[in-house]
């Protein structure tokens, strides 16, 4: 059994990706994970007066919100699927992740962040690939 992971943080590449996890491997073992990112400074203005392990507690029900939606894409392929919700940097949780379980090959979107921010901060996808031990798969 193959153990896929795809990184999911809702975006449009995010679907994709796992979209093509379950249609390229149908007998995959398929993690979604999402990071709740503490290295970057949150929105003020949504977050005044929030102390800062109250704003990565909202930030991960909103990533188990949004693996609901993950849930929802493999119940169209009739496909279980395992989530999980981590804190960290998001491309040191997805490499941390499969050194840790047993996954054979990630699924993830070229980019999430607009075009700025990748510019500043560098992406994620390009972090991972660069590092990764296994075959990763970009979608674009």
């Amino acid at each position: 059994m193959t153990g896929v992971l795809v990184p999911f943080d809702g975006s449009k590449l995010a679907v994709e990706a796992l979209r093509f996890a379950y249609e390229r491997f149908p007998e995959a073992e398929v993690t979604a994970l999402f990071v709740v990112d503490t290295s970057v400074t949150y929105q003020p203005e949504r977050y005044v007066g929030v102390k800062l392990g109250e704003i990565y507690e909202q930030r991960e029900k909103e990533g188990e919100d949004l693996l609901e939606e993950a849930e929802s894409i493999a119940a169209e392929f009739d496909a279980p699927l395992t989530t999980v919700v981590e804190r960290g940097r998001p491309w040191q949780e997805i490499l941390d992740y499969v050194d840790d379980h047993d996954i054979d090959h990630v699924v993830l979107g070229s980019h999430s962040r607009d075009f700025l921010e990748r510019f500043f901060v560098g992406s994620v996808a390009e972090r991972v690939v660069d590092r990764i031990p296994v075959p990763v798969t970009l979608i674009r």
